[in-house]
């Protein structure tokens, strides 16, 4: 066990729930809980949102962030709303750990990197509106912490995340260090499942894959992932609801943001499709 997992489970676990909006703000804290469960854990519901008064912004920016309040309310109604979601979760569900209110306004990018500072785990939806595209980013790209993707819709009932975990697996930093800031999850679930698809020539990804967990000392079943005409991406996905996981875990952004942006990769591809919650963390 390495030093920073035995700290993890020593003390109480930090998850950040990052709110920037309404709309995905219930599926979010409904992930954060699962996430905490079978941990001693605190959970954070941190409304992160731009407000002019409290950045230093051009007068563009500021054209800008007036022509949004007319589509979506000034700042203060924004975050309204998203502490009426926060109140209604918490008396929904007695059985959740604490959940503390924060109202961090401002400079999203900049609250979000003090939130992921306090934090073991952000927990971030994908994205709708601007304050949640900011943030969504700044989690992926800036926090360095695991993050876990949380889907838009919510589920009836309890979510469960842990208990079944399948891996996206290329030999390489990526995955290796989602997967080390994973490991307090990876120790708990029942079932680990790790999935490789390697291109024509490529050779076989299975030897690195059982090197690298028996190291972590992981017991877990590796499996090739039948390739379609489509993305990895897509064929990981599919393959991981089909085998049953409740959550995927990847590594993040090989090629790097405007890359995947421009011409797509397994992580863009698995973010913006992904019906389960996804851990991933991008590489230092």
């Amino acid at each position: 066990m390495t030093a920073g997992a035995e700290s993890n489970e020593k003390r109480a676990l930090h998850i950040c729930a990052l709110l920037p909006e309404a709309e995905t703000a219930l599926s979010t804290l409904q992930c954060a809980v699962a996430a905490g469960q079978g941990f001693d854990t605190e959970i954070c519901a941190a409304h992160v949102g731009f407000n002019a008064h409290h950045a230093f912004v051009d007068a563009e920016e500021l054209e800008v962030q007036q022509l949004r309040e007319l589509y979506e309310g000034p700042p203060e109604v924004r975050a309204a709303r998203v502490k009426v979601v926060v109140d209604s979760f918490r008396e929904s569900a007695p059985a959740a750990p604490p959940i503390a209110w924060r109202d961090d306004e401002g400079d999203v990018e900049a609250n979000v990197a003090l939130d992921a500072a306090r934090a073991d785990l952000i927990v971030v939806s994908r994205p709708v509106h601007l304050d949640a595209a900011d943030a969504f980013h700044a989690a992926l790209f800036g926090g360095q912490r695991l993050v876990l993707v949380a889907p838009r819709d919510v589920i009836d009932g309890e979510r469960v995340i842990g208990r079944h975990i399948v891996i996206g697996w290329k030999p390489g930093a990526p995955v290796e260090t989602a997967a080390r800031a994973a490991l307090p999850w990876l120790k708990k679930a029942e079932r680990i499942t790790v999935l490789w698809g390697a291109k024509p020539g490529a050779g076989f990804y299975e030897p690195s894959a059982r090197d690298f967990f028996e190291r972590l000392g992981l017991n877990v079943e590796i499996l090739h992932l039948s390739r379609s005409a489509g993305s990895v991406g897509h064929d990981l996905l599919n393959e991981a609801e089909r085998l049953g996981g409740d959550c995927l875990l990847i590594g993040a952004f090989t090629h790097g943001a405007w890359w995947e942006t421009l011409f797509g990769g397994v992580t863009r591809d698995v973010l913006a499709e992904a019906r389960i919650p996804v851990f991933t963390m991008r590489a230092r």
